[in-house]
């Protein structure tokens, strides 16, 4: 495509470059048509979304490789492979998609030409800020855009303008980015204003766009096999068919005409009116006749199924090259970034092999591509944990709840990628706060598994640095919002939560977390609205139902609750805290039994949960099975040594078997953990009475008395306190603590 120096069939778009304009009063002068430059062109289709809650499309990815292989075809202007870089699906991830626009600002030189093609979705969360349009890449979240994976169209901004008014170079953008479908902007019509913002002039680009910006793009099989109308009818009229003069050319005013004639037709009765910007005398392309000739016979024979072969990408390695040790070192660095070992600490990942031979002369040819697919890799491992920590994954959160390893490699992931593009790169900003959002979240992790509640202050003071990066960054808002309820601020981080969901509204862990915000301020009427509000977003959200179900246990309503809890578990079967709390919900209920259940699945789940072993222990005491009661309380201290209150069951259920010394043993391991407890006190007369210590009996009982026992049913019930009616002084202290019984 778009190759002044080939006489015929060339796609030709020229740019209108207006510095002069902007700073002069004077008449701006359109550069010369049979100017000579290289074409390179970065074309992206993504249909298969990795988020499942983004739907897919069905044929972007062929429009993509329909363009590239029109591109590389002499109506398309005979462009070689390596100048032509195609990213399709999984392949067209953000950081793939930053490398090949990088090698498009790096590569241009003036006087060339430049094309970027995107079929895909387009979307914008809030129309309060017309300028955060998103082109959703392969691995974008379903929703907070702007914490990375989503392409901003305000980086195609930046692209755009520093090839054509800094670096002179010609530039057309090719765009389908506004398909129905339920993304996080649709009440807001976040497609279309998409469109709209794509529409607006950038620079001095031209630009051809699928439809007008209040419209979707339709795509189908009755196109040519399997193809958006759009991209279809463009190829179709490029290669001659909207040639209306047969003049052997094609000019934007004709493929403007031919694109609105045709695909409204086709769309009908749906509206889909295609946008084309730019000089409309403007040669765009030369007709190659034979390929318009078989195009018309195809056409007219319907004999063409659509279908195009898809691209192979072209081996960086020459077969002049000598397989030196250096190339070996080359082929093991390629190995390693598709193995995603990247920065591991020894010299087979792909960022130290990359550093070892980057300035060696042989390396040269390779260089650049190295640095762009090693920094697009960095970036990939590192978003691909924020945009399941934006769906909230249950795996991924279990992952940060446990302060997983990979968490600490993730900044310097981001580090190196930011280094590897330098400072004035797009994306430079961009990493750098992420890099930042990972420090300070680390340190939030690290303070919760260490309990060093002092290092809080150390993350807030990181997330507030992000925003000084990117105020719209909702991740940091929303990790603000967590901080500040670790401190105990929970109205503070009522506002963070909200400050995020302004920027995302349809983020379910933002909403679900204010949720919680709001039944740690006992707003349990609030927080279950917006739960509930999460949940009609996502009704599979298990974190949503359980917040929902501890608003409704603050609300009274246990049987609510059982219904949240049962459904929490129902989407994250391997979350121990929602079994527990289905458990206490089932216990407000007086179904003990079904308590017992649940609270024993949280156990194997996390062998670890003390709280539910020590719940298992009371209700298994309270249904009359004292023997499973003292296993579960065995546990308890087990798991939490220092928790004096386990021991002092021990103990009352080892006396009640009989097991002087096994009661003595647990007692004296309260005591010393909890001097004055009085129960324990008591429990110590009770003991000393089955070892025929009267004295030591009755001086534990009046201590017990004088530190405020006042049980006196277990004092009457108990058959081995009748051993201290005749002692001197029981009495007395019987008259003077409990007169009543006088």
């Amino acid at each position: 495509m778009i190759n002044f120096s080939k006489v015929s069939s060339i796609f030709r778009i020229i740019i209108l470059l207006s510095l002069c304009c902007q700073v002069q009063q004077v008449r701006c002068q359109i550069k010369p048509m049979g100017q000579k430059g290289k074409v390179r062109a970065v074309v992206i289709g993504v249909s298969d979304y990795q988020n499942e809650h983004i739907p897919d499309l069905l044929f972007a990815d062929a429009d993509a490789k329909a363009f590239a292989e029109f591109l590389k075809s002499p109506a398309g202007g005979n462009l070689p492979e390596d100048q032509v870089k195609l990213l399709t699906n999984s392949q067209a991830t953000q950081g793939q998609m930053n490398a090949e626009l990088t090698w498009l600002l790096e590569e241009s030189k003036e006087g060339d030409q430049a094309l970027i093609f995107f079929s895909g979705h387009g979307d914008m969360e809030t129309q309060t800020m017309m300028n955060l349009g998103f082109l959703l890449t392969y691995n974008s979240p379903a929703s907070a855009y702007m914490a990375g994976g989503a392409f901003p169209v305000y980086f195609l901004q930046s692209i755009i303008q520093t090839l054509s008014v800094q670096k002179g170079v010609q530039v057309i953008m090719v765009a389908d980015a506004c398909h129905s479908g339920k993304l996080a902007g649709e009440a807001n019509k976040g497609a279309q204003a998409t469109a709209s913002v794509l529409a607006s002039q950038f620079a001095n680009e031209a630009k051809i766009l699928s439809c007008q910006s209040n419209e979707y793009s339709l795509e189908g099989r009755e196109w040519g096999g399997g193809h958006g109308v759009f991209t279809y009818y463009l190829i179709d009229g490029l290669t001659g068919l909207a040639d209306a003069n047969n003049d052997e050319s094609v000019t934007l005013l004709e493929i403007e005409r031919y694109l609105q004639d045709q695909v409204s037709a086709a769309a009908a009765p749906k509206s889909q009116i295609p946008v084309v910007i730019g000089n409309k005398g403007m040669v765009a392309a030369k007709v190659d006749p034979p390929m318009l000739a078989a195009l018309r016979s195809r056409r007219l024979s319907e004999a063409s199924s659509g279908a195009i072969a898809a691209v192979g990408s072209k081996g960086m390695i020459h077969a002049g090259d000598q397989d030196t040790a250096t190339m070996a070192l080359y082929r093991q660095f390629k190995d390693a970034l598709a193995e995603k070992n990247l920065l591991s600490p020894n010299m087979a990942a792909a960022y130290p092999i990359y550093m070892q031979i980057k300035d060696r002369p042989i390396i040269a040819p390779y260089r650049q591509d190295m640095r762009r697919n090693l920094a697009a890799a960095l970036q990939d491992e590192a978003q691909k944990a924020i945009n399941d920590y934006l769906e909230a994954n249950p795996v991924e959160l279990r992952k940060r709840w446990s302060y997983d390893d990979r968490y600490q490699q993730f900044p310097e992931y981001l580090n190196k990628a930011a280094e590897l593009l330098g400072p004035d790169h797009f994306m430079y900003a961009n990493l750098k706060a992420r890099e930042l959002y990972f420090s300070g979240l680390n340190l939030r992790l690290k303070a919760e598994q260490e309990k060093k509640p002092e290092l809080f202050d150390e993350a807030v003071a990181i997330q507030e640095n992000v925003l000084k990066l990117d105020s719209t960054a909702a991740y940091a808002m929303n990790e603000l919002g967590l901080l500040a309820r670790r401190k105990g601020d929970y109205s503070g981080s009522v506002g963070f939560f909200q400050n995020a969901l302004s920027l995302s509204p349809t983020w379910v862990l933002a909403e679900t977390n204010l949720c919680g915000s709001f039944t740690n301020l006992g707003k349990n009427d609030m927080a279950e609205k917006a739960c509930l509000k999460a949940l009609s977003t996502d009704s599979t959200f298990a974190l949503a139902y359980y917040n929902l179900g501890i608003a409704q246990m603050g609300l009274s309503d246990a049987q609510a609750a059982i219904g949240s809890f049962r459904q929490s578990v129902k989407f994250d079967s391997l979350y121990p805290l929602a079994w527990s709390r289905l458990g206490d919900a089932l216990y407000t209920a007086d179904q003990k039994e079904e308590a017992l259940t649940m609270w024993k699945k949280s156990t194997q789940i996390d062998p670890g949960f003390a709280l539910a072993f020590n719940n298992i222990a009371v209700v298994s005491e309270e249904l009359g099975r004292p023997e499973e009661a003292l296993i579960s309380y065995k546990k308890v201290t087990e798991l939490a040594p220092d928790d004096p209150d386990a021991y002092l069951d021990i103990a009352k259920l080892e006396l009640n078997f009989g097991n002087i010394s096994a009661s003595e043993t647990a007692l004296k391991t309260h005591l010393r953990l909890k001097p004055d407890s009085p129960d324990a006190l008591f429990t110590l007369s009770r003991l000393k009475t089955r070892q025929h210590q009267s004295d030591a009996a009755l001086q534990a009982f009046r201590t017990a008395l004088e530190k405020g026992f006042r049980d006196i049913k277990s004092i009457e019930d108990d058959p081995s306190m009748k051993q201290l009616l005749d002692k001197k002084g029981y009495k007395d202290l019987m008259k003077k603590y409990f007169p009543e019984k006088r």
